[in-house]
């Protein structure tokens, strides 16, 4: 199956996501790396600090000129595996805090901490140690001393500041995701309310869409105002083009109909009243669909299409019922409508016995209009043929006229069907359902 397509608003949310992410993702990096780096600065001075003391401690003994180191032994060197540590290193001569014992550190086997002087080794008992080395003098005696700290004291600081960096980026990166989605609702609130208001066109509760949408958006309305206007202008002008076609083939087709040659001839007759039928029916066709879409009150047309069927059916003693809510409504247009009821109503008239009952509502969306009459209906057969795709009702059906055809070829405009079915009421029922 075919995937979805993520629509403009998911786009927008996924773009403005990835963007939050590299963000928060680089930027926490870029503070960590940088936080990083000032731990190992302040504990680099510490050491050096550190350094400059025990420096200033060490001297050179007169007697065998070994250098010596005058210092406290109740300090962090003097207590024994301590974790502080220094280490004297000259050509012939190794000298070691008292916290190292009878242990060395092993500095050739040290191991460099990024682009700084600090290094790391292991200590006397296996702990990782932090310290530094540098070349010095001692009376004029070159010398190496290393000296080296617990590394937990940074370890332990580097993680509480991943610990608080984690939380603050997620923090960040769920306030940016949060800012993009109220950022897409309310970026694109004006063209939901382009798409609504082009929907209520459709349906026909309003005429154009109007402006009122921003700077970017109002081109964009105008111009579909102008194609609405312009398709009701071209509309409006085939319709005209198709009724004056219409009157003009129909004038000289009713003079021939009424030629007494042509009477004389019952097939040329009947090719003429085939045209005629023809031309009220592609007129009709023509010219469905294509009024001022608005919301039509159901019960009120079909009254006043009852009053004319009165008149018009006056000489048969019938009784016309109907049963509509009030409420009720369709949305198309109004000539569209009372042509295709005029014409079930027309041909209920004809047929039915005594009795026509009318009834509509809504069913899935749909409005459903059932007249049904206590005629003589249709035989099984003819029910069967008439749901057949594409089938002709004219052909099918004998005396159901040309109305029926205009009524299937209107409501298919509107994505709407007719449907004839055997009534209660013993004759037929014609359904016409049609999209609310």
């Amino acid at each position: 199956m075919p995937s979805k397509r993520l629509g403009l608003a998911g786009r927008l949310f996924i773009l403005g996501a990835v963007a939050a992410l590299l963000i928060s993702t680089l930027g926490g990096s870029i503070l960590r790396q940088s936080v990083r780096d000032s731990l190992l600065n302040s504990h680099e001075q510490r050491l050096e600090e550190k350094l400059e003391r025990i420096h200033a401690g060490l001297f050179r003994a007169p007697e065998d000129g070994q250098i010596r180191w005058l210092g406290r032994g109740n300090d962090e060197f003097g207590r024994i595996f301590s974790g502080w540590y220094w280490q004297l290193e000259q050509a012939q001569t190794l000298l070691t805090s008292r916290s190292l014992w009878d242990s060395r550190l092993l500095t050739a086997e040290a191991v460099s901490i990024g682009d700084s002087p600090l290094q790391r080794v292991a200590g006397p008992q296996d702990q990782s140690l932090i310290g530094i080395a540098q070349a010095i003098e001692v009376d004029g005696q070159p010398a190496t001393l290393h000296l080296y700290g617990p590394a937990e004291e940074i370890g332990t600081a580097l993680d509480r500041l991943d610990r608080i960096l984690f939380t603050t980026q997620l923090g960040l990166l769920a306030g940016l995701l949060l800012t993009s989605a109220i950022q897409v609702r309310l970026g694109l609130r004006p063209l939901r309310r382009l798409r609504e208001r082009l929907g209520r066109v459709r349906e026909g509760r309003e005429e154009s869409v109007g402006k009122g949408y921003g700077p970017e958006l109002d081109p964009l309305a105008g111009e579909l105002d102008e194609v609405l206007a312009r398709n009701a202008r071209i509309v409006e002008r085939a319709r005209g083009h198709a009724a004056d076609l219409s009157h003009a083939l129909k004038k000289p087709l009713s003079v021939l109909h009424a030629e007494r040659s042509i009477q004389e001839h019952p097939l040329l007759q009947q090719q003429v009243s085939n045209m005629t039928q023809l031309i009220d029916r592609h007129l009709a066709r023509a010219g469905s669909g294509a009024g001022i879409i608005r919301a039509i009150a159901v019960g009120e047309r079909v009254a006043a299409l009852l009053t004319l069927m009165q008149r018009l059916h006056g000489s048969r003693a019938l009784d016309w019922q109907q049963n509509i809510p009030a409420d009720l409504h369709w949305r198309g247009e109004a000539t569209d409508f009372e042509e295709m009821l005029g014409n079930l109503l027309d041909n209920a008239g004809k047929w039915a016995t005594s009795q026509i009952r009318i009834g509509a509502g809504i069913e899935d969306s749909n409005l459903v209009i059932d007249i049904d009459d206590d005629g003589p209906g249709m035989s099984p057969a003819q029910l069967q043929a008439s749901m057949r795709r594409g089938q002709r009702f004219d052909e099918t059906v004998e005396g159901s006229g040309l109305g029926l055809v205009i009524t299937r070829d209107i409501a298919g405009t509107y994505g709407g069907e007719i449907v004839l079915s055997a009534s209660s009421l013993g004759g037929l029922r014609a359904r016409l359902r049609l999209p609310a």
